[in-house]
């Protein structure tokens, strides 16, 4: 079969918002998508790739997965590795973030008397996790801890201080996670200094940088986390179902992938890589998507327009709409990512489960006005978040506000709701 390579002619000379959304992506006409944080966006050239190697699994299945598609494999290993300051054998695919987590936390050998730590701007679904593993997986004695952080954040001090005090405190805390981008919340945690703070007083470190690739610099092996998972499919434009494991190399001895299959035993890259039949193209894509994000400017030029359009974004709805940011110093602030205050709840929205209230906000926007976007929960108020991309212009955020505005025409403070 003929190499499959992407097509990174004129990428470099293409403008960002209007002009890259109509030649580059699928979007459907008239759509306001700001909320490239949850699932990202594929460029049709990568598409492009990812039906190309269909096509060449399909002419001969057999020949694929038993002589093919493992050279394609670690080709992306090797080009992922590179991107996020890695060697190729410590970095595994696996389908998304929350399931790197749960490799790691399913693999440790915890005993009772032992805790987890993680906190309560921790990813919703991490925290469902948490309770299964006490619950469920574990054995009686583990303890499940939960550290509570306020806003406003007032400084980086102290919030580490705040994990350092926490640490002190649980001298039996095994292990810690740290989201690198707290979600929906926003935050860029300063992983650097509190994966030493954890170390310091014997625990383990995973990094969820689940929103990290594509929008902060990574170096994975000067980070020295124990763990590192992160998500490409978000903000590096390859197909859905794609992120890395980054494990550091004197944990490869205990640690497994979810699935049990013929590799038991072997290195740890052959567990990975074969975990029964399964499709592996949107892992081989994330060669070809890094080399689409390096074509059309790599991460200066692509962060340099999201971050400025995200922040521009954030302060014009602020003031068009009473919204005020969230209180965190500005060196916390997500580039990509921002969340807005909302004055009270959208009187129409009030009900006793609050997530499902958001939901709702969210789910009536899109179809009144064919706006997505995200609505949650943050320290007891009501948060409005926008995430921008490289097709994103402020017309996107304009369209926003007549929508917003009939949501917030009558709220009820929380001072109100008890």
């Amino acid at each position: 079969m003929e190499k499959v390579e992407i097509d990174t002619a004129g990428l470099d000379s293409v403008q960002f918002g209007e002009e890259i959304r109509q030649k580059e992506f699928c979007m459907r006409p008239n759509s306001t998508f700001i909320n490239n944080g949850s699932y990202g966006t594929v460029p049709r050239r990568v598409l492009d790739v990812q039906k190309r190697y269909l096509d060449e699994m399909e002419s001969h299945p057999d020949h694929w997965l038993r002589r093919t598609v493992y050279t394609y494999w670690l080709e992306a290993k090797s080009a992922v590795a590179d991107f996020v300051g890695a060697d190729a054998e410590d970095i595994f695919f696996v389908t998304n973030a929350t399931t790197g987590v749960n490799v790691i936390l399913r693999s440790c050998q915890l005993k009772p008397g032992d805790a987890i730590m993680a906190n309560s701007l921790t990813y919703g679904a991490m925290k469902n996790l948490w309770r299964d593993l006490t619950r469920r997986i574990y054995p009686t004695g583990v303890e499940s801890l939960m550290m509570e952080i306020k806003m406003p954040i007032v400084s980086e001090d102290d919030l580490v201080q705040q994990y350092d005090d926490f640490l002190a405190q649980h001298p039996n805390i095994k292990f810690v996670l740290i989201d690198h981008i707290t979600s929906p919340s926003s935050i860029l945690m300063p992983v650097e200094r509190l994966v030493s703070v954890c170390h310091k007083h014997g625990a383990m470190v995973m990094v969820d940088g689940a929103h990290a690739p594509g929008q902060v610099q990574l170096n994975l092996k000067a980070l020295n986390a124990d763990f590192y998972t992160g998500n490409m499919h978000k903000w590096v434009y390859t197909p859905r179902g794609c992120a890395l494991l980054w494990v550091r190399r004197d944990h490869h001895s205990w640690v497994h992938p979810l699935v049990t299959s013929w590799m038991l035993d072997q290195c740890l890259d052959w567990q990975f890589f074969n975990q029964g039949t399964r499709d592996h193209i949107p892992f081989i894509c994330a060669k070809h998507a890094v080399q689409f994000y390096k074509a059309i400017g790599g991460m200066e030029k692509v962060v340099t327009y999201t971050s400025n359009l995200t922040t521009w974004g954030r302060d014009f709805l602020a003031k068009e709409l009473g919204l005020t940011p969230l209180a965190i110093p500005a060196s916390m602030e997500a580039p990509n990512l921002r969340l807005l205050k909302l004055p009270g709840v959208p009187a129409g929205y009030l009900r006793k489960d609050r997530r499902k209230a958001a939901l709702q906000m969210q789910e009536d926007i899109y179809y009144s006005d064919d706006i997505q976007t995200i609505f949650d929960w943050v320290d007891g108020a009501l948060y409005y978040r926008i995430s921008m991309q490289i097709h994103n212009t402020k017309e996107d955020v304009r369209r926003a506000v007549p929508a917003l505005k009939r949501l917030l025409s009558d709220v009820v403070e929380y001072s109100a709701l008890g």
